[in-house]
């Protein structure tokens, strides 16, 4: 039905096309180009308020990407009159399909999950607090058939063992090595993540936040980055509640603003307990791995891990979303928890990590205050 609605859609479009002008009024040139229709988030809460907001880009012959929101068309399917903004709510729990049309092209589908069942947040024990806990983003990259990789494993160990530092961070193991061969902690997202870093051939690497500063195993320089890039207090806080419905782990965060900025918002799904036999171990312990990533919600693309769009956030203010981690059959859920991560962008509109938070799976946790 789609697809008939299209061209008839199409058909009017260039009959109107050419009668542009006799109105008196200007019409928007039409830009040649690939178009694609791109939402700030692929989920919603089905309460009547939770939006999600479309825009329509076309990329030219040059690889010129160009904003038509302002002059296209967005279709729910299966609908005949395109939305009345960019802006879409709804308090019906499922799947929405959308499309756009701009000129004589239609772009591809996009699905939105609105969901109904969400998590309740724990309630703020203090509204106007604003001095929040840091903590930084540490990734080991890292892999079961690596000879090297318990050196790294050894120091983090060591690491955490150390009260003066194992408070200023969460740590994640993103087991990409050798594209996860006899690696049973191995997953699609530190595949994806090990492209960001561009880690190919450096294992083991530990890097800092979203940032290319990075680290080897040795323990003095490890904490010499930390040093560098804790803070005394954190730009933004974090609230957090989840729970596994059916095959998936929904999470709930909200967030409040300590610094005004433009914030963004992911989470990660982290698997304790993984036995997988690794390459030059010297310790029983080395074989059984924590903190595995499983999967990353809020990832942009193959190469940014920003998470999605909260927007700009006054001091004082807080923003929420709801996002879905899909479990599979594999994984053992008793295992996993979840890792909230906010970024926040730089002067240069790049996001990196401003804070970040655990959260169990079934549990809540409220804004760490100082």
């Amino acid at each position: 039905m789609k697809k008939i609605f299209s061209m008839l859609t199409l058909l009017i479009l260039a009959l109107l096309a050419g009668c542009a002008g006799q109105d008196g009024e200007d019409k928007a040139p039409v830009i040649p180009g690939s178009i694609e229709l791109i939402s700030d988030s692929d989920q919603m809460r089905s309460d009547g308020t939770d939006a999600v907001t479309f825009t329509v880009n076309v990329t030219d012959a040059d690889g010129d990407v160009h904003d038509v929101t302002e002059h296209a068309e967005i279709y729910l399917e299966y609908e005949r009159v395109p939305l009345s903004s960019n802006v879409f709510v709804t308090e019906e729990e499922g799947e929405y399909v959308f499309y756009a049309v701009y000129g004589l092209s239609v772009s591809e589908d996009l699905v939105i999950t609105a969901i109904n069942d969400v998590p309740q947040l724990p309630q703020d024990p203090q509204q106007d607090n604003l001095s929040f806990r840091h903590r930084m983003l540490l990734i080991q990259h890292t892999g079961a058939t690596c000879s090297n990789c318990p050196r790294m494993m050894e120091s983090l160990k060591t690491l955490s063992e150390d009260t003066a530092y194992n408070g200023l961070y969460h740590h994640v193991a993103s087991h990409s090595y050798n594209g996860g061969e006899n690696d049973a902690a191995y997953s699609d997202a530190a595949r994806d993540l090990s492209m960001a870093y561009n880690i190919s051939g450096l294992y083991p690497m530990l890097t800092f936040n979203l940032t290319t500063v990075s680290a080897g195993t040795d323990l003095s320089e490890i904490k010499s980055q930390i040093d560098l890039l804790k803070k005394e207090q954190a730009d933004v806080g974090i609230s957090a509640a989840s729970e596994l419905s059916a095959d998936e782990v929904v999470v709930n965060v909200e967030v409040k603003a300590a610094v005004t900025n433009s914030y963004r918002v992911a989470a990660w799904l982290l698997e304790d307990d993984i036995y997988s036999l690794q390459s030059g171990m010297y310790e029983s312990w080395h074989n059984t791995h924590h903190n595995a990533v499983r999967y990353a919600a809020g990832q942009v693309s193959k190469l940014s891990f920003a998470g999605e769009r909260l927007g700009n956030i006054e001091k004082g203010g807080r923003a929420g979303k709801v996002l879905v981690l899909p479990v599979e059959e594999s994984w053992k859920v008793e295992n996993c928890k979840v890792l909230v991560i906010v970024t926040a962008a730089d002067e240069n509109g790049n996001y990196d990590v401003a804070n970040c938070t655990l959260c169990g799976i079934g549990e809540a946790v409220t804004y760490d205050y100082k």
